[in-house]
């Protein structure tokens, strides 16, 4: 066929693939949640030929990938350096979770692939979108706590002073009232998905109880909820109450909701067109914020590449870094068997107890990063002085000529800085003040040393405190004899902006070991809604986790006011490693004993694990064959049940070995039932 052919063809059905694909894309603009049903002998039945359909796999990352933006707008625009920037990360992760969970599990349940859903997604994108760009303000603290919401004003006049305040407060009260309206927008969208699948619930005559009503009333009760939160904001003077207030509502509007999902039952099995599954949707987005997190962890990479040189620690903590990443990603999916036909009041439980999960992962994902940049800040630093302490002995050998350092050349390369330029600086300095050279060019290789430090500081951080900077700029801008002065003595003035970030960096130190655990203990609690553990195996693999979990937490406690000690410092990051190896390597020790156990219980069988499993379904397939025979004739008399009928001789041994189910005894991942 030529080309004008196949331009001007019409379409063929033997073309299985385009014709299938089109059928796929052409949607209605609205379908019923529900198959249809047809009565037999007065019972429902559904039409076994109707497919059940999900949201595309593309529609369902999409939706995943912009609330993962919207809370990584969140990291971006705060570290995680102070103690109100965790309360943020908190409250903020709760109230953009919850849209997540809410209309995932309105998703699995009743979306249809039609133009009503599809422009529905259009909105929630958007509201991911304008969530992200109000999450810069974002400060719980507001009217809580003066420190965490004053903003540092440096030596400015009082009406200057008052002005900063004042943007500062109105930015807060913005935030606040966007993130409410945005909130109280997304309510009344599902509100409105609820409500059309009610009516397809009423036309298809689908009404079993009234406690199908609750998730549509309660997303109402939230939205007004939330409309209410912002005319709260917009009416009221701020105060410490109007503040507790909005935050008593948030969470009260999140657990109606919870309550909303919990009490709702199930629909008849088969019911719903929609074939949608939770665990694979918790496990894309695990998988999207376990992503995230490696993002930060490469920018912190890339910094600690480009910096000044490379040591045995810094290399040390990278791996140490990546292997966290690496156990945590394991003892999470490779030791859960999500089970298919869990109770729905589990299922909601174990849908919600994800958000400690997630929020304690997040955290600890953030934590090390920053851990890491300020490991490498410190090492830096120390190189750094090492270098000076070589120039210092060898100008003290030259009656206080300082020589030349090609070492420190390269080192002070990725800071643009220049050893060579300075010599030059510094006789310049000397030859510009004759009265007193000595002091002049002390100072001005005092004022340089301490810019080196301070470009240090801002190699890893790409965000630069104004607190530490008002301080180093008032130090350089200090004349000669104050810098010589303060060299002199304690230092305190030149050590001012380092001891801020040094403070702000170091934070992290106080609660990662504690967060390590916590995410620990977070997946023990999941893993047991999993497994629903009925044998030693099973429930060892969550002690596993509990056990380990408690350690890091207890360390964690005792230790958190250890962040000065450098030598500490050095081996946190290795610990939360070594501890996650551990949890790792017993769980494979777990596995090992419970696939021991499994093996010994259904005997020995040369062909190996596929003719143990042949065998085993075999006999099962045998004895339930015999079973069916045995119940059609109620004249079989009872002794030849047990196989004491001569035409029956190993009945007994059969029946016994299919009771007998060996994978749900040691609860083995991808057993057959």
């Amino acid at each position: 066929m030529g080309l004008f052919e196949r331009i001007t063809a019409d379409v063929e059905l033997s073309d299985d693939e385009y014709v299938k694909n089109e059928k796929e894309r052409d949607v209605s603009w609205s379908v019923t949640p529900f198959k249809e049903a047809r009565v037999t002998n007065q019972e429902e039945e559904y039409e076994c030929e109707e497919e059940g359909e999900r949201p595309p796999e593309w529609l369902e990352l999409a939706g995943d990938l912009a609330w993962t933006a919207t809370f990584s707008s969140l990291t971006s625009n705060t570290s995680v350096t102070e103690p109100i920037a965790v309360w943020n990360y908190g409250v903020f992760f709760a109230l953009t979770w919850h849209l997540w969970a809410t209309q995932t599990s309105y998703d699995i349940k009743y979306y249809t692939n039609d133009w009503w859903h599809r422009a529905l997604f259009v909105s929630q994108l958007a509201i991911y979108a304008i969530l992200a760009a109000f999450s810069g303000s974002f400060n719980v603290g507001w009217e809580l706590d003066n420190n965490a919401t004053e903003p540092f004003t440096g030596n400015n006049t009082a009406p200057t002073n008052q002005t900063i305040a004042q943007n500062s407060e109105n930015s807060i009260v913005k935030s606040f009232r966007g993130v409410n309206i945005l909130l109280c927008i997304s309510r009344l969208l599902l509100f409105a998905q609820y409500v059309r699948a009610l009516w397809y619930r009423q036309k298809s005559k689908r009404f079993s109880t009234w406690r199908f009503y609750l998730p549509a009333a309660f997303t109402f009760i939230a939205a007004l909820l939330f409309l209410g939160c912002f005319g709260l904001i917009r009416d009221k003077a701020p105060s410490k109450s109007v503040a507790i207030t909005q935050l008593s509502i948030w969470g009260i509007a999140i657990l109606i909701q919870i309550v909303a999902g919990a009490l709702t039952p199930e629909d008849d099995e088969g019911a719903l067109r929609s074939k949608s599954t939770l665990p694979r949707r918790m496990s894309t987005l695990t998988v999207i914020i376990l992503g995230e997190g490696l993002n930060g962890i490469c920018d912190a990479l890339r910094n600690s590449i480009n910096s000044l040189a490379m040591t045995k620690t810094m290399i040390g903590e990278m791996i140490a870094m990546l292997l966290v990443l690496y156990f945590m990603w394991l003892l999470y999916f490779d030791g859960f068997h999500i089970r298919s036909n869990t109770h729905k009041a589990v299922e909601d439980l174990w849908l919600w107890s994800h958000f400690p999960l997630h929020l304690s992962m997040i955290m600890l994902l953030e934590g090390i990063k920053n851990l890491f940049l300020y490991t490498n800040v410190i090492k830096a630093v120390l190189v750094i002085q090492a270098a000076f302490g070589e120039i210092g002995r060898s100008a003290d050998k030259n009656d206080g000529n300082f020589p030349e350092h090609p070492r420190l050349e390269v080192l002070l390369q990725p800071l643009k800085l220049s050893w060579q330029q300075e010599l030059q600086d510094l006789h310049a300095a000397a030859a510009a003040h004759p009265d007193d050279p000595l002091t002049a060019a002390s100072a001005q290789l005092f004022r340089w040393v301490v810019t080196v430090v301070h470009s240090i500081y801002l190699l890893f951080n790409e965000e630069p405190d104004p607190e530490a900077e008002f301080k180093f700029h008032k130090y350089i801008s200090s004349d000669d004899k104050f810098v010589v002065n303060d060299w002199e003595n304690d230092g305190g003035a030149a050590e001012g902006f380092s001891r801020r970030y040094s403070e702000l960096m170091s934070y992290t130190a106080h609660w990662l070991l504690a967060v390590a655990g916590i995410l620990l203990i977070c997946m023990a609690i999941v893993n047991i809604m999993e497994r629903r553990p009925k044998n030693r195996f099973a429930w060892a693999y969550s002690l596993n986790r509990i056990v380990i979990g408690l350690i890091l937490v207890f360390v964690g406690a005792g230790t958190s006011k250890l962040q000065d000690n450098l030598n500490w410092l050095f081996w946190i990051m290795p610990l939360v490693a070594i501890c996650y190896a551990i949890a790792t390597g017993i769980d494979l020790v777990i596995l090992k004993l419970s696939r021991r156990s499994i093996k010994k219980k259904e005997g020995a069988f040369p062909g190996g694990p596929d003719e143990e499993v042949a065998c085993s379904t075999g006999g099962r397939d045998q004895n339930r064959q015999l079973s069916e025979a045995s119940s059609s004739q109620p004249s079989l008399r009872q002794e030849d049940r047990h196989g004491s009928s001569a035409g029956m001789p190993g009945l007994q041994q059969i029946y016994q070995h299919d009771v007998y189910d060996s994978y749900s005894e040691a609860d083995a991942p991808g057993s057959p039932s």
